[in-house]
């Protein structure tokens, strides 16, 4: 399934969610026995003051701190002398409104890696996962609605075998996996990581308190993508075309980092935040006040994702595109991953 296939068949789901108005996948819910992973090829996982993650004694995954502050949320194209102003910002990118992060938080200086994935997980599976199609209608290997989990499937695998190795992002991710991770992560090390908000998500990606404020058509903006206006510099991103084999994931820390020292926020892998979306969340819920800590907690079976990835265009590697995508359902996986956040 290419980017803009995907999008449209995301789109029909939301068109169902709203006119059906149906709630799913309450991740609270407990009341379903589960049995104990043995994970007998688990590695020592431990972590220091900073939050950074040591595996057997030796660092892999760094994490930064992200000082408290408040920026301007979301991006528009109806006022070019206004805040945030870019010609094809779509709808859901506003309107562009004021939030205060009221704390501080640590956020990963990268997307994780396929090195700590393993140590904590206990698989030789280099991708996490892979998704084999129940029904593969047409013969092309791409998941559809109905798949089941199963192990690493090489026919699949997108990347052509480039993007396996300890520096590589993980990828090929679903919601679960994640939060099945995350669980594992904080039970063995003893730390309290999670997904950052959408908020969150954005105030690191355009560079927090440090971020870079330009002056454009009589208004203020920040960066497009994280830490540059040129994607080639920052962005490891696809081709118009999306011909498959024209572009691959990348070991993160290829490209330059933004003004906090963070990689791949744009590009390479999409990465899952912790809020549900809602395309009119901005105008619904906070757009004419300041908004503190905002995070949609409004349930469906959509989340928010951001960032783009090696397959997408640049344009949707934009700090303020907001990315939708189902819980529920394998879709464009093969190319999303996460970064992990915690409370400071």
């Amino acid at each position: 399934m290419n980017e803009k296939t995907h999008y449209c068949y995301v789109l029909f789901f939301v068109a169902i969610a709203t006119a059906m108005s149906f709630v799913a996948c309450d991740d609270d819910d407990s009341s379903e026995s589960s049995t104990e992973v043995v994970r007998e090829n688990q590695k020592s996982v431990t972590t220091d003051s900073n939050g950074n993650i040591y595996v057997d004694g030796t660092l892999v995954y760094e994490m930064v701190n992200v000082e408290k502050g408040t920026y301007y949320m979301g991006c528009q194209s109806v006022d070019a002398s206004g805040t945030n102003y870019r010609v094809d910002a779509q709808s859901s990118e506003g309107p562009v409104h004021r939030v205060t992060l009221t704390s501080d938080y640590l956020i990963g200086r990268t997307e994780v890696t396929q090195d700590l994935w393993i140590a904590v997980m206990g698989t030789a599976d280099p991708t996490a996962a892979k998704w084999l199609p129940i029904a593969d209608v047409n013969g092309d290997g791409v998941m559809n609605r109905y798949c089941e989990r199963e192990g690493y499937n090489g026919v699949n695998d997108r990347s052509e075998g480039d993007g396996r190795g300890d520096k590589y992002p993980c990828y090929w991710l679903n919601f679960e996996l994640i939060d099945e991770f995350i669980t594992e992560l904080n039970k063995i090390s003893g730390g309290s990581f999670r997904l950052p908000t959408e908020a969150e998500w954005e105030f690191a990606a355009n560079g927090g308190n440090k971020a870079t404020i330009i002056e454009e058509n009589g208004g203020l903006r920040y960066h497009l993508w994280s830490g540059s206006d040129n994607s080639e510099e920052v962005c490891v991103f696809g081709n118009p075309n999306f011909e498959y084999g024209s572009v691959h994931l990348m070991e993160v820390k290829t490209k330059a980092p933004n003004e906090l020292g963070l990689y791949d926020m744009s590009g390479n892998v999409w990465e899952w935040t912790c809020d549900y979306y809602n395309a009119n969340f901005y105008s619904e819920e906070h757009s004419d006040v300041n908004a503190v800590d905002p995070i949609c907690t409004t349930k469906s079976i959509f989340r928010c994702i951001k960032g783009g990835g090696w397959e997408s265009l640049d344009a949707y590697c934009y700090n303020t595109y907001r990315g939708i995508d189902c819980m529920a359902y394998g879709s464009n996986i093969r190319c999303y991953g996460f970064r992990l956040a915690a409370d400071k």
